[in-house]
């Protein structure tokens, strides 16, 4: 029971070797309003999480507690040090995909109108700075319209399904480096008539250098608590370790979540039986990163803009030494006056 204390005591006391840290504010949560679970990432981390779990022997222990970034207890005799580690980073390039849609009589005719659009706006885009290798024209689609036109007969009208013209559909892929263009795109999109801005991807060239500084960092932070065992003359043996490691990446667009503004409808209009004419009331959309709290690294914590969040967790299982429990024998005698007693001998 002593050496479990002394080891409770060391894992009350381990430190989190945070680069930055922030406290989100919990009034934000107020305000947020039910979003789709897809695009939901603390549903994705913690899904990730329960996985990670789930393939090895801690499962049972993880649904019990719950225990995310500490150490704990799987048996009386085994610790599991966990570090998860997070790096925010911004996209060295960045991909816009505008829609672009073209009705027509013909479909030479539609053609020709959809690519005089194009045209202007690619044009447009060089005149910015864009080149012209950056700019990919993907063909989705050319279809018939139809409408019904109506056939008087004697007794009745019949109406009859017939081609009126052509429809096709294209867009345009952009790629670039300054996300500051953004803004001057959409301009130059929506003076060609071109108003749906598809997506904008985020993407970072070397991956495998951050997942390797995030490796590299865990493990220092792991170190850093086995440090602390030692000061307090607690062995881990090294014969029954057990590693395990997880990693994933939180891209800018899953991190929009929306919220309506709180209105508060007066009832004056309705007491004085006047008209009442309900407006349009829209959402408001924020990027929103993943909170710190769950993580004992942050890497790059102050952002501007919207990043890259890459997510590296480390987990090590250790089995204490048990110590070496001595039985004692036990011997009943009769003493000469019948007495019956019993002596403990080593």
């Amino acid at each position: 029971m002593k050496r479990l204390f002394l080891i409770t005591c060391a894992l009350a006391a381990l430190c989190y070797a945070n680069d930055g840290y922030s406290q989100r504010n919990g009034n934000q949560k107020q305000f947020k309003s039910k979003s789709n679970e897809n695009y939901n990432v603390r549903a994705l981390d913690n899904n990730a999480t329960q996985n990670f779990y789930q393939k090895g022997d801690f499962q049972e222990d993880y649904a019990k507690n719950g225990n995310i970034g500490n150490a704990y207890y799987s048996n009386n005799n085994e610790v599991v040090l966990e570090v998860r580690s997070l790096m925010n980073m911004k996209a060295d390039r960045f991909l816009a995909v505008f829609n672009i849609t073209q009705i027509g009589e013909s479909a030479a005719k539609t053609d020709e109108l959809i690519n005089s659009r194009i045209d202007a706006f690619t044009t447009s885009l060089k005149q910015m700075g864009v080149n012209e290798k950056d700019i990919y024209v993907d063909m989705i689609y050319l279809v018939p319209t139809f409408e019904f036109e109506m056939e008087k007969k004697f007794f009745s009208k019949t109406y009859n399904e017939v081609p009126t013209g052509f429809e096709m559909q294209k867009n345009i892929h952009v790629t670039f480096k300054d996300i500051n263009k953004v803004d001057d795109m959409v301009t130059l999109a929506a003076k060609n008539e071109i108003y749906d801005l598809v997506k904008l991807d985020f993407f970072v060239d070397n991956t495998e250098a951050v997942y390797d500084s995030l490796r590299n960092k865990s493990v220092a932070c792991l170190n850093k608590k086995m440090a602390s065992f030692k000061k307090l003359n607690l062995v881990l043996s090294d014969k029954f370790q057990i590693l395990r490691e997880s990693s994933y990446a939180i891209y800018p667009e899953t991190q929009y979540p929306d919220y309506d503004a709180f209105v508060t409808q007066s009832l004056e209009a309705v007491k004085k039986n006047s008209g009442v004419t309900k407006i349009r009331k829209p959402k408001t959309v924020a990027y929103d990163q993943v909170p710190y709290n769950r993580y004992d690294i942050i890497v790059n914590p102050g952002i501007l803009e919207p990043v890259v969040q890459y997510v590296y967790t480390i987990q090590v299982k250790y089995t204490l030494d048990k110590p070496e429990v001595k039985s004692k024998n036990s011997y009943m005698i009769i003493t000469p006056t019948g007495e019956v007693k019993k002596l403990d001998l080593p």
